[in-house]
C-alpha cells in the first residue's frame, strides 16, 4: 500500500472533522485540513461562501452596467453637446443635464457594487453560532442575495440596452430610479436579518 494514499478509514475521518480520531496523526490533519477550526465542509461555511459567491457577482455586474453608462455618457456628450460658437457659447441646458445624470447614474452604480461587495456576514465563530440559529440565517441571507441578484440584472439590462440616441433619456432615468429602490429594499431587509429586526424574511 503506498503510505502517501490515505485509508478509506482515514478519508472518512478527515472529511468529517466531528467525529475525533484516536489516531493522533489523523487527529492532527483534521485540525490543519480544518484551518484550526475551520469546517470546509461545515454546510453553514458552504452556505456563507454562497453569499460571498453572489455577493461578488452582484458586485461585477454592477461594475459592467456603470462601464456601459460611463461609454453611454461619452458618447452622448459628443452627440448632443457641439462645441461652443460665437453664436451659441453655451451647450443646451437639457443636454448638460441629462449628461451629469449619466455621470451620477455611473457613480451610483460603482457605489452599490462596492457597497455589496463588502457587505457584512455572519461571523465564523462559535458565540455566533449558539446565539442565532446559524443555518436558518444563513439561507435566508441567500434569499436576500437572490434579490440582490435579482435587482442588479434589472440595472444591468437597463443599462446595456440604452443608447445615446434614446428618444426619452428622462424616462429612462425614472426606471433607473424605481431599480434602484428594489436594490435599496433588498439591502435594508438583509441588514434587518443580520440585525434581528425588520420584517418578515423570505422562505426558501
Amino acid at each position: 500500500m503506498n503510505p502517501a494514499i490515505p485509508s478509506e478509514d482515514v478519508v472518512r475521518a478527515l472529511l468529517d472533522p466531528s467525529q475525533p480520531s484516536h489516531d493522533p496523526s489523523v487527529a492532527l490533519l483534521q485540525v490543519a485540513l480544518s484551518g484550526f477550526g475551520f469546517n470546509f465542509y461545515d454546510a453553514r461555511n458552504q452556505a456563507r461562501a454562497n453569499d460571498l459567491l453572489v455577493r461578488e457577482r452582484v458586485s461585477n455586474l454592477l461594475a459592467d452596467a456603470a462601464a456601459r453608462i460611463r461609454t453611454l455618457e461619452a458618447r452622448y456628450r459628443e452627440r448632443s453637446i457641439p462645441a461652443a460658437t460665437r453664436e451659441e457659447p453655451f451647450p443646451p441646458a437639457d443636454a448638460l443635464r441629462r449628461a451629469k445624470a449619466l455621470h451620477e447614474l455611473t457613480a451610483r452604480l460603482d457605489a452599490a457594487g462596492s457597497e455589496i461587495v463588502t457587505l457584512e456576514a455572519p461571523g465564523a465563530d462559535p458565540i455566533w453560532s449558539r446565539v442565532r440559529d446559524e443555518l436558518p440565517t444563513l439561507h435566508r441571507l441567500f434569499a436576500f442575495d437572490v434579490g440582490l441578484a435579482t435587482a442588479a440584472t434589472a440595472l444591468y439590462e437597463r443599462a446595456d440596452a440604452l443608447t445615446a440616441e434614446a428618444v426619452d433619456l428622462d424616462g429612462a432615468f425614472d426606471a433607473f430610479a424605481s431599480d434602484f429602490e428594489v436594490l435599496r429594499k433588498a439591502l435594508v431587509e438583509r441588514r434587518a436579518l443580520l440585525s434581528g429586526s425588520g420584517p418578515a424574511l423570505p422562505r426558501s
